[in-house]
């Protein structure tokens, strides 16, 4: 994995980003039975950069907490993920969980779109959210879409 932080705010916010992106990506993988292999890059940028990306790519121009990329070549390039501080910092304080917890929940939700899982219908978002259900349970993180009060 390759990660690479263009907005540097990130390397304050999230010193250990190495770690814990393998962590989720290992744990993504191994709730998956044939997972697609290859070289991963990771992203970190702003709301800006993600915005120009968002708008660009999927004509919706504003920010978001996570983009990805598959690559559709051969092997060993699998995709990039891209990761917003501004948009992922002001998520988890609104739903108050831990920031680094809503990183790797995205990191995760990211390296599922790169293997193909989608959430466009309620079935296809219900097996893509039960694997990262799974993938956060073995980290120790609490499900992400469950309501708290």
């Amino acid at each position: 994995m390759d990660i690479a932080v263009q907005f540097d705010d990130w390397t304050e916010a999230l010193p250990d980003i190495e770690v814990i992106a393998s962590r989720a990506v290992t744990q993504a993988l191994a709730v998956l039975s044939e997972p697609k292999l290859g070289e991963l890059s990771l992203a970190l940028v702003s709301d800006a950069e993600i915005q120009t990306l968002n708008r660009d790519f999927r004509d919706k121009d504003k920010p978001t907490n996570v983009l990805s990329f598959p690559d559709d070549g051969p092997a060993p390039l699998l995709g990039d993920i891209v990761l917003a501080l501004e948009t992922i910092s002001r998520e988890a304080a609104e739903k108050s969980v831990p920031f680094v917890h809503h990183v790797t929940h995205l990191i995760i939700h990211g390296f599922l779109h790169l293997q193909g899982y989608d959430h466009e219908t309620d079935e296809t978002a219900s097996e893509m959210e039960a694997l990262e259900i799974s993938a956060l349970a073995a980290l120790n993180i609490d499900n992400p879409y469950e309501i708290h009060d």
